[in-house]
C-alpha cells in the first residue's frame, strides 16, 4: 500500500477511509475494509456486459449517497432533539455519455421522513435543509442533485400492517 500522510495546509480536520478490492472471477471482485468485518461482492452491471445479481459500483455509488443522506439527517435530528418515526430514501441516478465518457449527470433523491406529530414538521424540514447542505458524499459529487423531500405524519393508530400517513 502507498504511503498516505496528512497534507499540511488542508485544514485541521482530515479523515482517511480505506477499502480493498480483490478480483475473484470474470468481472467480479470482493470489496473489504479493515474497519468492517463483512465483505461485499461487486461486479460490472448487466448494462455494461456484466452478470446479474451482484452489487455494482453504480449501485454502491448511489448507496453511498443515500446512506450518507440518512446518517447526516439522523445526526441533525439528534442535534435538534427530533424524534422521527421512520426514515426512507430512494435514489435514482442518470448515467449519460458525455464527451465520450459515461458519467452520472443527474441524481434524484427521494427522502421520506415520518414524524408522530404535525408540530415536528418545522424541525424535520430544517434538518432536511441542513442535510442537503452538509451531506459529505453529495458535496463531493459533480452531478446535478435534485431533492424530492417529504415530511409525513404517521397516525397515532398506526399498526405494523396498516399505516395511515398525512403529507405535510
Amino acid at each position: 500500500m502507498a504511503n498516505v500522510q496528512h497534507i499540511p495546509g488542508k485544514g485541521d480536520k482530515q479523515f482517511l477511509f480505506d477499502v480493498d478490492i480483490n478480483w475473484v472471477s470474470k468481472q467480479k471482485g470482493v470489496l473489504s475494509s479493515n474497519d468492517i468485518p463483512e465483505k461485499i461482492t461487486v461486479a460490472t452491471p448487466p448494462l455494461f456486459g456484466g452478470e446479474d445479481k451482484e452489487w455494482s459500483p453504480e449501485h454502491l455509488f448511489l448507496g453511498a449517497l443515500s446512506s450518507c443522506f440518512m446518517t447526516t439527517y439522523l445526526a441533525f435530528a439528534r442535534n435538534f432533539d427530533l424524534n422521527i418515526s421512520e426514515f426512507k430514501c430512494s435514489t435514482i441516478g442518470q448515467v449519460e455519455l458525455v464527451e465520450g465518457r459515461f458519467q452520472f449527470t443527474r441524481i434524484n433523491i427521494f427522502p421520506k421522513i415520518y414524524v408522530s406529530d404535525q408540530e415536528l414538521q418545522t424541525t424535520a424540514k430544517l434538518a432536511l435543509e441542513k442535510t442537503q447542505k452538509y451531506c459529505l458524499v453529495s458535496n463531493s459529487v459533480t452531478a446535478e442533485m435534485i431533492y424530492h423531500s417529504e415530511v409525513l405524519v404517521i397516525a397515532q393508530h398506526d399498526t405494523a400492517k396498516n399505516k395511515d400517513y398525512a403529507i405535510l
